[in-house]
């Protein structure tokens, strides 16, 4: 009898014992099985902490507030934008010009009848504005042979076939064989944009200018003019250039300047004194060296109308080029119109509606951009 009871006490301890051992297996299964599930659960003071996982909308709503609205949107205007006119004329009194204020002007009388005249921003010397009235200095391509041989035979010095002249009576001529007289290197033609009205071409360009490349519209009349009374000469010819007119700007920022530089070349006029003081000069040459040079608004509608004519993709594709090199992009307000540079990337913490970023190839490089615009 006791050994039935013994047997039946050892038979209960021991199903106890597998319990309690099974229970604990449970909790412990439980506790890993949480962990894999959750990474975020932790433990703390021998407590299951259940951590609670990031959704797909939460994120959204992060990145969302991260963000810029319309409100966010600060603008500050470009120089070309905000300009304040101040008007120049030439100490002499021949000629008024409209300049942007802290633009530096320049005057040379040559002999009257050629009259020079050069305004320039200090601060950006590309942005450029050259006028002159007629230069009779440029030997005809037979002149300077003479000249050349001369100078060989006289001094035993060559200076080449191309010196400061036009070798032939061309714009594009005068350009490539002048730039050291103009203050440029590298002359180099983009477009011919056509007639200028007044004996010759309308260029479209870019050289060098102070180091800085630049882009703009050159033009001139470019004729033979007889002037056989000299006996010098070896063939009694001259190039007349009549009415000379360089515009530039560096090429990153051309298109918004060649409004400003036009409407310089407008306002530009001529006192009558100017007129009976270059007659007295020279009247012989009066008629060819004047007849279209006093007309500075005329001149300036003729190149600004074929300049908004040109074919435009190098234009584009120059800004584009730019932009990338100076780590910006350009976007367009599409409730005024306007066009502001951005840094990089700008668009892509922007996420209103009101501002666009401009795509590739768009005409809208070719609008001036009028602002800088910032967060």
């Amino acid at each position: 009898m006791k050994k039935r009871i013994i047997g039946i006490l050892l038979a209960v301890s021991m199903s106890l014992a597998m319990a309690g051992c099974g229970e604990s297996k449970k909790i412990e299964e439980g506790t890993s099985s949480n962990t894999e599930n959750n990474p975020l659960d932790t433990t703390e003071g021998g407590q299951l902490i259940t951590g609670v996982p990031t959704t797909e909308a939460d994120t959204e709503s992060t990145t969302e507030d991260t963000k810029n609205a319309d409100a966010d949107v600060k603008v500050t205007p470009t120089e070309n934008a905000s300009i304040n006119w101040v008007s120049y004329t030439t100490p002499e009194g021949y000629m008024t010009l409209d300049v942007p204020a802290g633009w530096e002007v320049s005057v040379k009388n040559i002999d009257v009848i050629g009259y020079e005249l050069i305004a320039y921003d200090p601060d950006s010397p590309g942005r450029r504005f050259y006028f002159c009235t007629a230069v009779t200095s440029y030997p005809s391509y037979d002149e300077w042979q003479w000249w050349r041989q001369y100078t060989i035979n006289i001094f035993g010095i060559d200076y080449g076939e191309y010196w400061y002249f036009s070798p032939t009576a061309s714009v594009q001529s005068l350009f490539e064989n002048s730039g050291d007289y103009f203050g440029y290197t590298d002359f180099n033609v983009i477009d011919n944009l056509g007639d200028n009205g007044w004996g010759g071409d309308i260029l479209q360009a870019t050289c060098v200018m102070g180091g800085v490349n630049v882009e703009g519209v050159f033009t001139s009349g470019v004729v033979d003019a007889p002037v056989s009374v000299n006996p010098v000469l070896a063939d009694g010819s001259m190039d007349l250039a009549d009415g000379t007119v360089i515009m530039t700007a560096p090429e990153e920022e051309y298109t918004n300047w060649e409004g400003v530089l036009g409407q310089m070349f407008a306002s530009l006029t001529f006192s009558d004194q100017y007129w009976d003081d270059r007659a007295a000069m020279q009247r012989q040459i009066q008629s060819t060296a004047n007849y279209l040079s006093y007309q500075a608004n005329v001149m300036s509608d003729m190149i600004m109308s074929s300049w908004e004519a040109r074919n435009n993709s190098y234009d584009i594709q120059s800004q584009q080029y730019s932009d990338a090199t100076l780590g910006r992009e350009r976007i367009y307000d599409t409730e005024t119109g306007e066009i502001y540079y951005a840094q990089n990337g700008w668009s892509d913490s922007y996420y209103g509606n009101r501002y666009q970023l401009v795509e590739t190839g768009s005409p809208l490089y070719n609008e001036p951009v009028t602002g800088t615009i910032s967060y």
